[in-house]
């Protein structure tokens, strides 16, 4: 399990912090190096390209290029833009205080960051509930991508493919997108960022925004697979807002330090702040930055700073003032990748970070597209028609730099090859299941993406709902270090290229590198097959192919089997006296398939021991806590020693043998947990990574006090000034001077008289210092603005007897504790401690499985320290399965952590106005209070009927919630109801041919209304807010049928907007045949709102849908039906004889009469005579206005919309 040392807490910073006052008070604290963005221009792009390869890629220090806000767009670059383009796009923003998600519209969010901002003041700073919201790692706005395109340098921009020069050597015509013709492209060159050479699909994006308030940091952290960081202000607060609010100025404090300080960090934040910076989970303090054995570099970005991060840096970001806006991005190169493959990939598998940036895939598609780069180079070589054209192009500097970088490259790839190559058999060739590679297989423990062969589970297979397979895929890297599915063995082989596809390319590129380096030398690159011979171990597909063998197959469907009794336990005899006879011991049986272990004397399973050619088998899990020996290492190396032989060996038994001298681990482990990070069906079955190395560093008598230097502090340092003292000189075998033989002196450009010293080459002169750096841009005087390091070192001498004849100097910078200690433990509660140098500590609950977050629990009585629950059956674990380094001192550790519980439950208590119960119930004590009252105020009192709210009122609380989530939930999605009017509707059957009895011109009476009229909702807001909704009430209240729908085809008039009845038939639909035959239409609404009141749209339908032909011609139909109907009302000299046929479609060639209406619910006006309508039906034009081609009583031949041969006239 993780250790339940204690772990520094987290510090917030004051608002009121002077960061120029700190740092020239701190001997540690140094600004970084400044430069501006104008000198980009006047000292050239080549110049500029060295610069960032010598200061922060092989120097590892950070540098800030200033002034980039004067050439950004200040219209597009605002809070303003932002909210009215992208306001309304749902982010995650990260609530730092419960290290939860939170969705919110980024105008939401905006809106409100003057209130997260003004909680924060010098008093409540520290508060813990206080809401701390980050919006970050949010996808870049396109508009500022083309735009940022534009002003940053373009060997630093996102996905850069080439870093040579327009019309520079290798360039070709390519069409001009602005213009009509030809352009010049750039010259071949190698690419800024290695990630463009990867298919589109396959690339990482990785340009974000951060968008954060006073308060918001990112905790410690290095960049991801060890690549090159890019951070530009783009956007920050001022005094005011454009609205006129007062505002805080807004700025981003960065602590940053160097890549070759790598190391130490990282043991200085394991051993002394109890945390793995891998995690990603702890923001330092400012005294723990104080106390640090290295050099931190301080940065106060603001607006138009841009930031470059050295790879595998550490560094914390801490946001202040109202607003700040970022704009980052990352990008590989050659030396990242190596750096990755080393370093970043070991440590990110460890802790189960996943991989995004697939290195080994850019390997090898980088080498596929520098190989195309470099053959038409060769092709233009071979056809240059002039000689100098062809030299010029042989001695190109950015040719030879890419030739150089090609070769770095393939050696990578030469080291991917051997780690997978297995012994040639033909049998387990045929075996091998191909996948055609996508890039999207990761490894189902430690996340990381597989570029090639890998082992799949056959048996641990899941299906999903959308009928795809969860298989069990496990990388070979893990699969070394003994993590597996359940089933442990059993894997299938699985490869995503064709083995022969890429021996041929390796073969057809090491060719490559030997045309262009003039042939066969001694530095030429061997083949696949020579270099499979020269290497001593065993490659890492071969090691997994004799553990499939080694290891056995286990069932997860089988609950595992119950741990067997031990046949050698010591029988006690009693007598027939019953006195107890002494112990039999029996000798002890080993079985098959196991060997002890050296350490523990405890038998184990063969598989799980590496055995030495001595005899002797240490369990893996001793190897890598004790000896920093990974399982991996024993494997691989068929010679391999045992330390007993190596006479390092620190177990008890050995440290009691003369001429041993028992190892020292020479770095801190504090556990990974992986189980919330890895696949549910993972399992461990070698190492238990979750554990520390603690006891072994107790008996190295390495684990000092807090505050004192440990020994592998000691040795970190001196590994790191070993390589400062290397220099920051370009390795000729890998850079080309891009200045020829032009050398850099006091920063100037000079060109020697004969090109160069003899025995010196301008590469190997070339430094950091001779790039052009104005020092006073660095914020120290000119003679100080060169990095100072400490000369010597003092490390504690690993053996005490030891004499020394000289003192050395002891560093400015190492471990001074601060003057005055800037922490008041009266804001942090219970269970927090300070050190000497003021770093504030806290012990962690060993269950809980944050160790982070402290918890507010009462005190208990038992070891808390002692863990309750194991990995495997959820049993509560025995102390004796405790491993030492998982405790502290007995003595002092109880007695710690229970004076942080009682603390921690008090301060609870203090806030809630009940500590001095509390003190009471914790210490067993009761007082018994007499309280002195009137009589008869007593008997008022008792005589009172009690309250029904027998529990007081609890005391509000002032909450500390400010921003709440706007994203909609399911429940929210319900349609706002809109001002609705009801209109009386006629039924779809009141439309017939045939008249219920004679017309009468009084208005209708309420009883003579059907008892069956519908009602419809009708909106009477905007025309964009219109709804109607059918409703089920009738004049009679019993419950009918719902009515039908209204028909598509007046959904879509309505939406189109046609509320005026057209006076004649279209003559697109006289002329043009129908594709059906024309019905009478199935519901009509008589009483329709006029236009300006509402209109009638069905809301399940979308507007403005395209009307088809047949859909016209019955819309026409219907209206001139509707215009006969009410022609026929109008028409006073009507008679009262019936209809003769119904409104059902006739025969081809039946004449149908004009059918008189059912009467309306309307009274009829005649010859101008007004008569009030009914509530909400249409008023009919008087006779004094314009009247309807149907009201001036002449009949009318009403024509369907048939084929001309089939149409007929229709009698009135």
């Amino acid at each position: 399990m993780p250790s339940a040392r204690r772990s520094a807490a987290f510090d917030p910073i004051s608002p009121d912090l002077d960061l120029d006052a700190l740092v020239q008070q701190t001997p540690n604290f140094e600004y970084v190096t400044r430069i501006s963005c104008d000198m980009i221009e006047t000292q050239g792009l080549d110049t500029f390209e060295k610069l960032v390869l010598l200061h922060v890629i092989i120097g590892g220090r950070p540098l800030v290029i200033e002034g980039f806000h004067k050439r950004l767009d200040e219209w597009t670059f605002t809070n303003g833009w932002l909210q009215d383009n992208h306001g309304k796009k749902f982010e995650q923003a990260r609530n730092l205080s419960k290290q939860t998600n939170m969705t919110v519209s980024i105008g939401h969010y905006l809106n409100n960051i003057g209130k997260l901002t003004n909680q924060w003041n010098r008093h409540n700073y520290r508060d813990r509930d206080r809401q701390r919201l980050y919006l970050k790692d949010i996808d870049c706005p396109q508009v500022w991508h083309d735009k940022l395109r534009e002003v940053i340098p373009p060997n630093l921009f996102y996905l850069n493919d080439s870093t040579g020069d327009v019309a520079g050597p290798g360039s070709v015509d390519e069409p001009n997108p602005h213009a009509s013709g030809l352009r010049r492209s750039r010259g071949v060159a190698r690419a800024g960022d290695l990630m463009s050479c990867l298919p589109p699909a396959m690339r990482a994006e990785n340009l974000m925004c951060y968008i954060g308030h006073e308060g918001t940091y990112t905790p410690a952290h290095r960049e991801m697979c060890a690549s090159l960081g890019q951070n530009l202000m783009v956007e920050t607060s001022g005094t005011l807002d454009p609205d006129g609010k007062p505002t805080k100025p807004g700025s981003s404090i960065w602590f940053m330090t160097e890549s070759k300080d790598r190391h130490l960090v990282s043991e200085y934040w394991l051993s002394t702040l109890g945390h793995d910076i891998e995690i990603e989970a702890h923001f330092a303090q400012i005294n723990a930055w104080k106390s640090a054995p290295f050099k931190t570099y301080v940065v106060e970005q603001k607006l138009g700073d841009f930031i470059l991060i050295p790879p595998l840096a550490p560094h914390q970001v801490w946001n202040r003032g109202t607003r700040t806006m970022k704009v980052a991005w990352n990008r590989t190169t050659v030396e990242t990748l190596e750096l990755a493959l080393d370093e970043a990939l070991p440590r990110a598998r460890m802790v189960g970070r996943d991989e995004q940036y697939k290195n080994k895939a850019m390997i090898y598609f980088a080498l596929d597209r520098y190989s195309g780069l470099l053959k038409h180079v060769d092709h233009q070589t071979r056809t240059a028609a002039q000689p100098n054209f062809a030299q010029a192009l042989m001695y190109s500097p950015k040719i030879r730099q890419l030739q150089k970088d090609f070769r770095r490259l393939f050696s990578l790839y030469t080291r991917l090859l051997l780690s997978e190559a297995l012994p040639h058999n033909p049998r387990d060739d045929k075996k091998i299941q191909y996948l055609p590679f996508d890039s999207n297989v990761t490894c189902s423990f430690c996340r990381c993406n597989i570029f090639n062969r890998f082992l799949t589970c056959p048996t641990c297979v899941v299906p999903l709902e959308n009928g795809e397979e969860d298989t069990y895929d496990i990388c070979l890297e893990c699969y070394a270090m003994g993590r597996s599915c359940r089933c442990i063995s059993g894997y299938r082989w699985v490869e995503q290229f064709k083995w022969q596809e890429l021996t041929e390319k390796h073969e057809r590129w090491r060719q490559q590198i030997i045309s262009f380096e003039g042939g066969l030398s001694d530095k030429s690159p061997q083949s696949l097959h020579m270099e499979r011979q020269y290497m001593r171990k065993k490659p890492l597909a071969q090691v997994c192919q004799e553990q499939l063998k080694l290891r056995p197959w286990n069932d997860p469907k089988k609950p595992p089997p119950a741990p067997k009794t031990s046949k050698d336990a010591d029988e006690s005899r009693v007598n027939v006296n019953g006195e107890v006879s002494p112990k039999k011991k029996k000798p002890q049986v080993i079985e098959k398939g196991y060997m002890k272990n050296h350490v523990s004397n405890y038998p184990e399973p063969i598989w799980k021991l590496g055995v030495c050619s001595c005899g002797r088998a240490y369990s893996y899990g001793s190897l890598f806590r004790a000896f920093d020996v990974a399982p991996l290492t024993v494997m691989e190396d068929p010679d391999w020693q045992c330390p007993h032989c190596l006479r390092i060996c620190s177990c008890g038994k050995c440290r009691k043998v003369a001429g041993i001298q028992p190892y020292e681990p020479t770095g801190t482990v504090l556990g990974y947990d992986t189980r919330r990070v890895a696949d549910p069906r993972s399992t461990e079955s070698l190492v238990d990574f979750r554990q520390s190395n603690f006891e072994w560093v107790k008996k190295a008598g390495d684990d000092l006090p807090a505050g004192e230097e440990t020994r592998r502090l000691s040795r970190r340092f001196d590994e790191a000034e070993a390589a400062k003292s290397q220099g920051d000189a370009l390795d000729g075998d890998h850079y080309v001077d891009e200045d020829g033989d032009m050398t850099m002196v006091n920063g100037n450009a000079a060109r020697s008289a004969e090109g160069q010293a003899e025995g010196a080459s301008p590469t190997a002169q070339a430094s950091p210092d001779d790039i052009p750096i104005d020092p006073l841009l660095g914020g120290l005087p000119p003679a100080e603005a060169s990095n100072s390091r400490p000369t010597s070192h003092n490390p504690a001498p690993h053996n005490e007897d030891a004499e020394h004849d000289s003192v050395k100097e002891t560093p400015l910078f190492r471990f001074v504790a601060p003057s005055a200690v800037m922490l008041d433990q009266r804001h942090l509660g219970g269970g927090f401690t300070t050190d000497a140098n003021g770093i504030v500590f806290q012990y962690p609950d060993p269950t809980d499985p944050d160790p982070t977050v402290p918890q507010y629990a009462p005190p208990q009585v038992e070891h808390r320290l002692q863990p309750s629950s194991s990995a495997e059956n959820g049993k509560k674990r025995k102390r004796s399965d405790v491993l030492q380094s998982d405790l502290l001192d007995p003595n002092e550790a109880n007695e710690l952590y229970h004076k942080a519980q009682v603390k921690r439950t008090l301060m609870e208590a203090r806030r809630n106005n009940r500590h001095i119960i509390a003190e009471a119930a914790m210490s067993g004590k009761s007082l018994p209070v007499k309280l002195k009252m009137d009589k008869d105020k007593l008997a008022h009192i008792i005589s009172q009927p009690p309250s029904e709210n027998t529990q007081p009122a609890p005391r509000p609380k002032s909450s500390t919630l400010i921003l709440q989530s706007d994203y909609p939930s399911p429940s929210d999605k319900k349609p706002v109801p809109n001002p609705l009017k009801r209109a009386r509707v006629e039924r779809d059957n009141d439309f017939t041919t045939r008249s219920k009895g004679k017309k009468t011109n009084k208005a209708p009476q309420a009883s003579d209304l059907p008892k069956t009229s519908k009602y419809m909702e009708i909106s009477s807001e905007s025309e964009d807010e219109e709804t109607m909704e059918d409703v089920d009430e009738t004049h009679t209240g019993k419950d009918e049928p719902k009515p039908r729908p209204l028909p598509a085809y007046l959904a879509r008039k309505n939406d189109v907007g046609d509320n005026e009845i057209p006076k004649e038939l279209s003559s697109e639909s006289k002329q043009r045949p129908s594709r059906r035959k024309s019905t009478l239409v199935e519901t009509a609404v008589t009483n329709r709102p006029s236009p300006n009141i509402g209109r009638l749209r069905d809301s399940s339908k979308g507007a403005k849908e395209p009307v088809d032909e047949a859909i016209s011609v019955a819309e026409a139909n219907r209206k001139a039906k509707l215009r006969a109907m009410q022609w026929d009302q109008d028409d006073s000299d009507d008679d009262d004889s019936d209809p003769e046929s119904p409104p059902e479609e006739q025969p081809d060639g039946a004449n149908q009469k004009t059918p008189a209406p059912k009467p309306s619910s309307v009274a009829p006006l005649r010859n101008g005579s007004s008569s009030a309508p009914s509530k909400g039906a249409r008023a009919v034009t008087p006779s004094g206005g314009p009247r309807s081609v149907f009201s001036n009583g002449k009949k009318v031949r009403i024509v369907s919309a048939m084929n001309a041969d089939k149409r007929h006239s229709m009698g009135s």
